[in-house]
């Protein structure tokens, strides 16, 4: 049986022998085939059958269709031979066609041009290992090695895009770092679903974590030997910035203190580890069981940087799980976090998908209804939305009262609301959908997956100020970290009920959080023991755990603020 195996045909014809069994013996197809290795992963929903990613077609006789094959995917596509691949099983002999991948899930920038090779030991790489992506920087360090002579383009220290962060700290000397290139791409741990449940539940299956983590270190091997390549230097070190469960899983470590209660944190960070076939690779800081080391590498700028924030600040870094840090000053925090799925990065909605180019980012209410804007322009093939689209979607049909604050349908709309309802389509179960231009839909169950996130990120604000003995408006610095984190649309957050009215002028969009500070404690090596100690004394804030958790999150399941 180990050696049976199906037939993947990729967008480009090429066919690819996948074994049976390569991903558990329950394993779905979707899983089995992008857990393989050996096409990259579409932005999956988790096995909800909701988001479509995993359709296949099939070229051998397809298994009988199920109801959300034709619930997502239509009559006609599934009379095609088309699958939710999430709702079928994998067996010898299967012949399945992949679809084109219409997400722009891979992205390289060559910030600077190779000249003359690099002294040995100036080459540094940083990892953010998210859930639901992986995103690099490639950085050279005079201070760590020495230029023979400097890359073309400028001398060291005129590359756009220099975080100012990077630059040299009074203990430093010579010129900044350069920032060689940067990339990103969808975690190649996907097939395992987009969020960490669902990921802490495959690593714990028979051979799971294993298979897991050789994804992973594939892919930074692959990272660590391009750069190589390209600048004749080999990266001296890495450090790579994940919450506990990407860390645990790739440090091979026992994740079942994230699988149940009394929750643990598998491995403490703050240390230089050996990984096979990479360099030596630094891993910050896990503060708590849900709180790692992306949300301790984002604190370090903030904490130790020239010129950093003001304090009280928040950092909420937003992906598949919701993690805060409320910093009265520089030595004291309280931490937190809550699942909040993979919705704010547009994974399982109906329309939504990562934030790409020809993704639709914002929209707009006019005279003639709504209008959304798409980043980059709006490109060929199905339109989708992205997660700070839903927000600004839900903001506009919050103001035009098309919606109530429970998220439902209003029953006395406005005449505005009146001339857009013209475009709900009601369904059974007290469903609906509304159509949108570009062939954009939005669900009921989509406003239902956006108002959880509220809630759960409402109540966590809300139990962080509590805990501190602060008001909303103590807090000087709200700072955005993750799916929301380079483009929040700010008045929504304060419409919808994320953040206190008045706190929208304080907040920062302030994109990878944990990139930034991984690259940081890369450059500045001498603050990763006071990051380390800083981690041990954080207070943590319970949530989840809490006896009245599910009154006080119920009371948030509304839009706007209590």
């Amino acid at each position: 049986m180990s050696d049976e195996v199906f037939a993947v045909v990729d967008a480009s014809g090429r066919r690819l022998d996948v074994p049976v069994r390569g991903a558990g013996a329950d394993a779905s197809l979707a899983a089995a085939i992008w857990l393989s290795g050996r096409v990259s992963p579409p932005a999956l929903c988790s096995g909800l059958g909701r988001c479509g990613s995993c359709r296949v077609r099939f070229l051998s006789d397809p298994p009988p269709p199920v109801e959300q094959d034709v619930e997502v995917l239509g009559r006609d596509a599934v009379e095609d031979g088309w699958r939710l691949a999430c709702r079928c099983r994998p067996a010898a002999g299967m012949v399945v066609q992949l679809p084109p991948l219409t997400d722009a899930t891979s992205a390289r920038v060559r910030r600077a041009e190779p000249g003359t090779p690099f002294a040995p030991g100036s080459l540094r790489l940083a990892v953010d290992l998210g859930t639901t992506s992986v995103q690099w920087r490639l950085l050279a360090d005079p201070a760590a090695g020495s230029f023979s002579r400097s890359v073309s383009g400028g001398a060291s220290g005129s590359i756009p895009g220099l975080n100012p962060n990077l630059a040299p700290d009074p203990d430093r000397t010579g010129p900044a770092p350069l920032i060689l290139g940067e990339g990103s791409c969808l975690n190649p741990q996907m097939g395992a679903g987009s969020d960490v449940i669902s990921r802490v539940a495959a690593a714990m299956q028979p051979g799971g974590r294993t298979r897991l983590r050789e994804l992973v270190l594939d892919f930074l091997r692959q990272l660590t030997e391009e750069a190589a390549t390209r600048w004749g230097e080999t990266v001296a070190e890495v450090c790579v910035a994940g919450n506990t469960a990407m860390t645990a899983i790739l440090l091979d470590a026992d994740l079942s203190g994230l699988a149940g209660a009394p929750y643990r944190v598998p491995c403490s960070g703050g240390e230089t580890v050996s990984l096979p076939g990479l360099p030596p690779v630094w891993i910050p800081p896990q503060p708590a069981p849900f709180v790692g080391g992306d949300v301790s590498a984002g604190m370090a700028p903030l904490l130790y940087a020239p010129g950093s924030e003001a304090f009280p600040l928040l950092l909420a870094d937003l992906g598949t799980n919701g993690e805060f840090v409320l910093a009265p000053d520089r030595e004291r925090a309280f931490i937190a976090s809550v699942p909040l799925g993979p919705s704010l990065e547009g994974i399982g909605l109906s329309r939504g998908g990562v934030a790409a180019p020809g993704r639709a980012d914002r929209f707009t209410l006019g005279p003639t209804g709504l209008t959304p804007s798409f980043i980059g322009g709006r490109s060929s093939g199905e339109a989708r939305i992205c997660g700070t689209g839903y927000l600004s979607l839900l903001e506009c049909l919050l103001r035009a009262g098309l919606l109530d604050a429970s998220g439902r349908l209003a029953a006395r709309p406005t005449p505005l609301a009146g001339r857009l309802s013209r475009d709900v389509r009601r369904e059974g179960g007290g469903g609906w959908r509304l159509d949108l231009p570009e062939g954009l839909v939005l669900a009921a169950e989509d406003v239902e997956e956006i108002l959880k996130v509220k809630a759960a990120f409402s109540l966590a604000w809300e139990s962080l100020l509590a805990s501190a003995g602060l008001a909303a408006l103590d807090v000087a610095c709200v700072i955005l970290g993750g799916a929301l984190g380079r483009h929040a649309p700010t008045s929504a957050l304060e419409t919808l009920g994320f953040l206190p009215p008045g706190l929208g002028s304080r907040v920062r969009a302030a994109g990878n959080t944990s990139l930034e500070g991984a690259a940081f404690l890369l450059i500045h090596p001498r603050w990763r023991t006071p990051l380390t100690e800083w981690s041990r004394n954080c207070i943590r804030v319970e949530l989840t755990g809490r006896d009245d958790f599910t009154r006080a999150y119920m009371r948030h399941m509304r839009f706007g603020s209590d």
